[in-house]
């Protein structure tokens, strides 16, 4: 080897060895750089290789499908009393349950401080509605802080701004989102997401629980680590709220939902060997006030076009929009209980039509398991939902109110 081949190899080596320094000092100043830009907390959870969405390790249950005397799973006693979380704020409402023929939103309330129920209540109904609801600048805005988790996006002007990315990468965590935006001059209003619009403050949240389950800290710290992105990009600070306190008021929330969630049905049986003709239903459901669904179900509705109850074939196929045409052997009546306002009254319109059913189709009328249903196993079941619409008013969830509406979709 000649003297030629050594001062070759040892360019090569000077060469490398620059080529790992440079890199190194860019990696540096890179990495000082986005230091700067996402100011978050030390303690946060690191995201990088995490998903958008993940299924919690402790999942809701299903509603409760079934009548009286069925095992359902759920202790009687509230969930509050024996969770070892800590306790949600006090400021759970007192807001009465909505009347059935002008039903309305229930009060909406501020982050962490007591509002006017009907002043609040105002205020949702006309940001979500896109309209604005005017307030007092730096007030928070009319989103829910006692089940949402709300974060806000502020900057030094109002900046022109669409809002599109951020939605699409917040939808992805897969958990219910809201957003309103603050005008200079105080309103609030929903932010529209492909239309640009000058705010000087945004609020979005996140919504704690709902029936799949709580929030989890993934969701949480992707929720906000996305606002972190999207307010460093455009100029803006976002803000977070304390994240363990949330989760772990999420976990009792959810606690909560889970213990009056219950979804009620009742059965009517053709006689063993005989059928059911679709045109007797038919006559039967419009009669009491029902109506043909696109999804070929029959449909009670409230004046605001809330789903009060259900009749469906207990066979699967639709029923056919001529209301002819369709034999079945089994048809049941639905009640979803938390999203209905006055339920104990609409439980008993749907019972009264259950047992007329049943005698002019000559059936049987039974729950879920195939027991049979009276009067008196009924009179057990109404008394259960008088209890349950009880403890959700008193926790300021009302069966049928926006919270309700939103924690039970």
């Amino acid at each position: 080897m000649t003297s030629l081949h050594y001062i070759l190899i040892a360019l090569g080596l000077g060469l490398v060895v620059l080529l790992w320094l440079y890199n190194y000092f860019q990696e540096r100043r890179y990495r000082k750089q986005v230091d700067r830009i996402f100011a978050v907390e030390r303690s946060e959870v690191s995201l990088k290789n995490a998903p958008f969405a993940e299924v919690p390790p402790d999942t809701r249950i299903e509603p409760i499908l079934g009548l009286a005397g069925e095992d359902t799973g759920a202790s009687p006693s509230d969930p509050f009393e024996s969770d070892t979380s800590p306790p949600v704020a006090p400021s759970w409402g007192g807001a009465e349950e909505i009347e059935i023929t002008a039903v309305t939103d229930t009060a909406a309330m501020a982050a962490g401080t007591a509002v006017d129920p009907e002043a609040a209540g105002a205020a949702t109904q006309a940001a979500m509605a896109g309209g604005s609801a005017t307030v007092t600048p730096g007030e928070e805005s009319p989103l829910d802080a006692e089940i949402e988790y709300v974060a806000r996006l502020n900057y030094s002007r109002p900046t022109p701004l669409t809002f599109a990315p951020l939605m699409e990468n917040l939808r992805r965590i897969s958990k219910p989102i809201r957003a309103l935006g603050r005008r200079q001059d105080g309103p609030w209003e929903a932010v529209q997401t492909h239309v640009v619009r000058a705010y000087d403050a945004v609020e979005v949240s996140l919504l704690l629980a709902d029936r799949s389950g709580p929030v989890s800290e993934v969701q949480l710290d992707t929720f906000c680590k996305r606002l972190h992105e999207f307010a460093a990009a455009n100029d803006g600070v976002a803000s977070c709220p304390d994240k363990a306190a949330a989760l772990a008021r999420a976990k009792v929330l959810d606690g909560f939902c889970a213990g009056v969630d219950m979804l009620i049905g009742l059965i009517v049986m053709a006689p063993e060997g005989a059928t059911v003709a679709s045109e007797n239903i038919h006559r039967l459901a419009t009669e009491a006030g029902l109506v043909h669904e696109v999804d070929g179900s029959y449909s009670l509705r409230d004046a605001a076009g809330h789903l009060l109850f259900t009749l469906v074939n207990q066979e699967g196929t639709p029923f056919p929009a001529s209301g002819s045409g369709l034999v079945t052997r089994a048809i049941a009546l639905q009640f979803d209980a938390p999203r209905v306002a006055q339920g104990s009254l609409i439980f008993d319109r749907m019972t009264t039509l259950a047992f007329k059913l049943a005698k002019e189709l000559g059936g049987e009328l039974v729950d879920d398991a195939g027991r049979a249903v009276t009067h008196v196993t009924l009179d057990k079941d109404r008394a259960r939902l008088v209890d349950l619409y009880g403890r959700m008013k008193g926790r300021g969830i009302p069966a049928g109110g926006e919270r309700a509406l939103r924690l039970f979709a």
